[in-house]
């Protein structure tokens, strides 16, 4: 019965695919992956080759099987990518050649599965779409996570720094650094960060709108404190915008102050160390206002740091907080910390912190 349910789940990923072969492939949308099969009904299982309106011939029929074959091997060699939906969620696909026809690969890693009792996914479902003839075939692979360079950018903000510091051995037992983004003026928390293999970076004197001020208080706000911390040793190489708002001339200014400017939303961004050190990066929200159900929380996080992880290479999420408490909005709870080191962990993803690109 469970593998009847993952066909009926790879199924709908293949209508999603479908519709996406009616025209070029979309850069920034695709058809949104179901959550998970149906209920069964009883009915008979989906085939699982789709009826097209192009005949299939033998040449045509002997490509899809070697892109099933080497799909399956899952060499780096085949350049995945990630699209999102508009309501967000995380598609992540590659496109092959094979015998003259175009391919389009769907996999399925929110029901990735692993047999083995271990909370990495290792079977992974895919589907593969002639972009020709709309044929659709279904299979899965085995995925073997290995160390590579793909990893987490986790950042603190504001002037949480009890709350940081009493979570230090946490971050200690997943091995995790961070970068804590500090407001106002130097204090023993800045040593006992780095002293602990942490990071730290600037976020403004008195956290206010610095698109809503002079420019004379945004050189205050954002510079005025900087040599006091640098010469107790305090490199501040990022500056984190409050409420991530700027301007394109406090660019041009922090630029030479500051090796990162770092914003802040609700978008899933991915990059590599060359699009850090350019200067200029945004960091996806994990804040517990967000996430009103663990289930949402988890969800999210397992598909991301799977998705960093499948697509492989230097894939670097930065990811943003605040608090570290259970009632605080802007803040996230001590067990989803726990959740998000330990799904990092889990699937050897590396601890980034902003000065380790300098």
């Amino acid at each position: 019965m469970k593998d009847r349910l993952y066909v009926l789940g790879l199924a709908l990923i293949c209508a999603a695919a479908l519709a996406s072969c009616a025209g070029n492939r979309p850069v920034l949308r695709a058809e949104p992956v179901p959550h998970g099969p149906p209920a069964d009904t009883g009915a008979e299982p989906v085939p699982q080759s789709a009826p097209t309106g192009v005949p299939e011939s033998p040449e045509s029929v002997k490509a899809m099987y070697a892109v099933i074959q080497r799909v399956k091997q899952n060499s780096p060699e085949i350049k995945k990518y990630f699209l999102l939906d508009e309501d967000s969620n995380i598609i992540v696909k590659a496109d092959l050649t094979e015998g003259g026809d175009e391919f389009e690969v769907m996999y399925d890693l929110k029901n990735a599965r692993s047999h083995s009792g271990v909370k990495a996914p290792v079977e992974v479902g895919f589907a593969v779409v002639n972009k020709r003839t709309a044929d659709i075939k279904q299979d899965s692979l085995q995925w073997s996570m290995g160390e590579d360079a793909a990893g987490l950018l986790l950042g603190f903000d504001d002037n949480y720094q009890a709350a940081w510091e009493r979570h230090f051995e946490v971050f200690a037992k997943y091995g995790a650094k961070v970068t804590f983004f500090v407001q106002g003026e130097l204090d023993a928390f800045c040593t006992a960060a780095l002293a602990q293999g942490h990071d730290v970076g600037y976020h403004s004197l008195h956290h206010l709108n610095l698109t809503k001020v002079s420019p004379e208080v945004f050189f205050e706000e954002t510079l005025s404190a900087v040599d006091g911390f640098r010469q107790q040793g305090i490199p501040l190489r990022a500056f984190a915008y409050p409420y991530g708002l700027w301007e394109p001339w406090m660019e041009e200014e922090l630029a030479k102050v500051f090796k990162i400017r770092r914003g802040y939303g609700v978008t899933f961004r991915v990059y590599d160390g060359a699009a850090i050190r350019k200067g200029y990066i945004s960091s996806k929200a994990i804040d517990n206002l967000l996430y009103k159900h663990e289930e949402d929380f988890e969800a999210i996080i397992t598909i991301m740091f799977r998705t960093i992880k499948f697509i492989g290479g230097e894939s670097i999420l930065p990811l943003t907080t605040h608090d570290i408490s259970d009632t605080a909005d802007w803040g996230i709870m001590p067990h989803r910390l726990e959740y998000v080191l330990q799904t990092a962990k889990d699937l050897k993803l590396r601890f980034y912190r902003y000065g380790d690109f300098f």
